[in-house]
């Protein structure tokens, strides 16, 4: 059966300073791996059959990673001559694919999180992690039932219980598709959030995504002091 994942990795890199003029971001040397050949071996072991690529900053470098490390893996390229957004992107996707993606994944992160769970779960779904700095990223709080129950923006406390930040791994769902299809018919020039204008207004309207609680290892390398950082986890772990 045919599974399929976005892995989002267009952005432009900015918070990375010079290390942008060499290196798009899901491509960035972290510890002898960098975030596209971290994640593309472990989709396939998920059991993800074909996987989309946006592209954007460095496209070509980004092409010759996925197809490098693509492990048997059927790739696809939207090339976005301007970002589309995260929201504007799975929508495209949704579109020439015919289908929404099983699983969207910002390819700027290293977890432990086995992806082949979140397949089995229904869609529209987050995977939080609850031992990231609520203080530092903002997240969601959620309810008994796993539903998203409030934002948490950035500020301190640094932690709290049932809630987590949002690591950029999601299972979507074909409401998010049709609240974005909707903004886009309202806002056609704005770049569309997965977050913002998919989750958010589900939410609002009493159809909460689920948020996933996780505990394991995950960090992300927006920054040069969040990649030293990774490299030092990642050092730790044997995978």
């Amino acid at each position: 059966m045919t599974k399929t994942a976005l892995l989002l990795t267009a952005g432009k890199a900015t918070r990375l300073g010079e290390l942008r003029n060499r290196w798009a971001k899901a491509c960035v040397p972290v510890a002898g791996t960098s975030p596209l050949a971290f994640l593309l071996p472990r989709l396939k072991l998920a059991g993800i059959t074909d996987v989309w690529l946006n592209l954007h900053w460095k496209p070509e470098q980004v092409r010759e990673v996925a197809e490098t490390h693509a492990h048997g893996l059927q790739l696809h390229f939207l090339e976005e001559p301007e970002l589309l957004g995260t929201g504007g992107t799975l929508l495209e996707v949704s579109h020439r694919w015919g289908a929404v993606p099983d699983l969207v994944i910002n390819a700027k992160i290293f977890t432990d999180y086995n992806c082949a769970d979140l397949l089995l779960e229904p869609p529209s779904t987050l995977v939080l992690h609850t031992k990231s700095s609520l203080e530092t990223f903002g997240g969601f709080q959620v309810d008994e039932h796993q539903r998203l129950l409030a934002l948490r923006p950035k500020g301190p406390p640094a932690y709290e219980p049932h809630a987590g930040v949002f690591t950029g791994i999601c299972r979507p769902a074909l409401s998010w598709v049709e609240q974005l299809q909707q903004y886009q018919a309202k806002w056609p020039a704005e770049l569309l959030c997965i977050v913002r204008h998919a989750v958010l207004p589900l939410m609002e309207q009493n159809h909460a995504p689920r948020g996933l609680l996780h505990s394991g290892f995950w960090c992300e390398i927006s920054t040069q002091k969040r990649i030293k950082k990774a490299a030092d986890m990642i050092r730790s772990k044997t995978y």
